[in-house]
């Protein structure tokens, strides 16, 4: 597949996962692989280098990508999902890059090809997030978030929001259908969620 280099691939492995039992979600085990070795590799398909938003298990981590393991910012630290976007979009724009493609850890039957549908379409409309939806739920963690959304980003969880779907509404992201089956885009947050 194509690999843009505009694009970074962010791994969203930063939040406290209490469902789980406080144990790291990106480490725990789906078909005999860590839940986040197996959305990195889909990631790395199609883009030329991925990144990893973790606050803890950090050491983990950097053994799958060396060097590219990103904390949240401090006054930003266990405030969500969008706190791990902001420090990807940050370093996608340090790196030259103009969008991030995220995905959350905890849903490792993502594919290549969801990620390449995303990518297509925000590339008609790069000026706007594309975010996946899939038999009518949207998955906003599923998506491309150009670089030009960082102020907007930072001054929203600097009002103390911190809902996804909120930031997506207000930015005018574009759905992208994915009509893949839902177990795709299935989060596995508890111990029983990783039973097939």
């Amino acid at each position: 597949m194509n690999k843009p280099e505009r694009i970074i691939g962010l791994l969203l492995a930063g939040g406290k996962a209490s469902r789980m039992g406080g144990i790291d979600k990106g480490a725990m085990l789906w078909e005999g692989e860590p839940m986040a070795q197996w959305v990195l590799r889909a990631l790395s398909v199609v883009t030329p280098r991925c990144f990893i938003s973790a606050n803890r298990s950090v050491q983990g981590y950097q053994s799958l990508a060396s060097g590219r393991v990103l904390p949240d910012l401090e006054h930003l630290r266990d405030q969500g999902p969008l706190a791990g976007l902001l420090t990807g979009l940050i370093a996608a724009r340090q790196q030259g890059a103009s969008a991030v493609l995220v995905c959350p850890c905890d849903t490792p039957g993502i594919t290549p090809e969801i990620f390449q549908s995303l990518l297509s379409a925000w590339e008609k409309q790069p000026s706007r997030p594309a975010i996946a939806e899939n038999h009518g739920r949207i998955h906003p963690l599923h998506g491309v978030y150009p670089v030009s959304l960082i102020e907007v980003l930072e001054h929203w969880l600097a009002t103390g929001n911190r809902r996804v779907m909120g930031f997506v509404k207000s930015v005018g992201a574009v759905t992208v259908n994915c009509p893949e089956a839902e177990e795709v885009f299935k989060n596995r947050n508890r111990p029983e969620d990783l039973i097939r």
